[in-house]
């Protein structure tokens, strides 16, 4: 194994076990910002932070964007028997949740609970929790007052507890929360490749968003305290090559590339970068795979309308599963999108980054 490989299994391994539900990034940005070391770091209001290079006003801004959160769940309430009731952050697919493990956060405490969804075995019925409104979760308490001891208290933030681990067929790694700890992953080794290497035409900024997972809402603050020209959105979108899913038309394979997203229902990335997208992949040799997608949104939608308009695009790292509790991806697929977030942000100088937004 490459020295470049460890670090890369070590920044996936941190990012995903880090504890980051929407509106609790903390731990994640804690970690990109000891990573991007040198660089100037802002926190807007919601939590998000953009790491500047030390000197700016070279070309345009590209930014390269990723968001921190991942789906999770907030306490609503404790049953007097010392069970707790959950409200979703994010999107939850029904029927993924029973007998599943969670880390429950003290806030007051900074400590983390394990707990476990209720399911009932075949002797009792069998009935499982279809949704997170018939959720109950177990921390092992008797009672209400057990839990209250355990500094657990409505609005603590709940994530699934999904290890980092190696697969049996090399290079394929199982955890929580590749969506979007993939993308920061790619974020953080992007901006380190470009600070080691000549000077950009462009100021290259990195920004770490909050609170995607609910509607973008971290985007639509960054893009303002960013400014950007040109935004290209890191991501760990669906991969569709499983079973009932996987087609003549499948655009997200494990271990074919980067997803170069060209549209899905929330934004039209910009044709011309998309072009330049690929043009660039070729010219460099990295694997690719174009997707148009029939659902889903990312941080594209804020971001394209900050200001009188920005050219969008997203470049993705497949993940198996996301929105669950365990979710794959393939190293291959994390480097193509390294390789091609960098290659991009070096052509986007002043010429290239104009050119995208001259229609007369």
């Amino acid at each position: 194994m490459t020295t470049s490989d460890r670090e890369l299994l070590r920044l996936l391994e941190a990012y995903t076990q880090a504890h980051g539900v929407s509106g609790h990034e903390d731990a994640v940005r804690a970690i990109f910002v000891r990573e991007t070391a040198g660089r100037a770091h802002v926190c807007d209001g919601l939590g998000g932070v953009t790491a500047s290079p030390p000197r700016e006003g070279r070309g345009p801004r590209v930014v390269l964007t990723a968001h921190m959160d991942e789906i999770g769940f907030l306490v609503q309430s404790v049953t007097p028997d010392g069970f707790l009731r959950l409200v979703p952050v994010g999107g939850w697919p029904d029927g993924v949740l029973a007998a599943q493990r969670l880390r429950v956060l003290s806030r007051a405490t900074g400590r983390e609970h394990v707990g476990v969804v209720a399911a009932l075995p075949p002797h009792q019925g069998g009935a499982q929790a279809s949704s997170v409104e018939r959720m109950f979760v177990d921390v092992g308490a008797r009672s209400s007052d057990s839990v209250h001891a355990l500094g657990i208290r409505p609005g603590d933030p709940v994530a699934p507890e999904g290890p980092f681990t190696p697969l049996s067929e090399s290079g394929r790694f199982l955890a929580k929360a590749f969506d979007n700890r993939a993308g920061m992953a790619v974020l953080t080794l992007a901006l380190r490749e470009l600070d080691a290497g000549p000077p950009c035409a462009a100021d290259i900024l990195g920004v770490a968003t909050a609170q995607e997972e609910v509607g973008c809402r971290g985007a639509a603050v960054a893009a303002r305290l960013s400014r950007p020209d040109v935004a290209i959105v890191l991501e760990g979108p669906p991969a569709d090559d499983v079973p009932g899913l996987r087609g003549a038309d499948s655009q997200g394979v494990l271990g074919a590339g980067v997803q170069v997203r060209a549209f899905d229902p929330t934004a039209i990335m910009s044709p011309r970068l998309v072009d330049l997208a690929l043009d660039v992949a070729s010219a460099a040799g990295i694997p690719v795979q174009l997707a148009v997608r029939r659902t889903g949104g990312t941080d594209a939608r804020a971001f394209q309308a900050f200001g009188h308009g920005v050219p969008v695009i997203v470049l993705g790292v497949p993940a198996r599963y996301i929105h669950t509790h365990q979710s794959v991806v393939d190293l291959d697929d994390v480097r193509a999108c390294v390789a091609l977030a960098v290659a991009l942000a070096r052509r986007l100088g002043s010429g290239a980054a104009a050119d995208l937004v001259r229609f007369l």
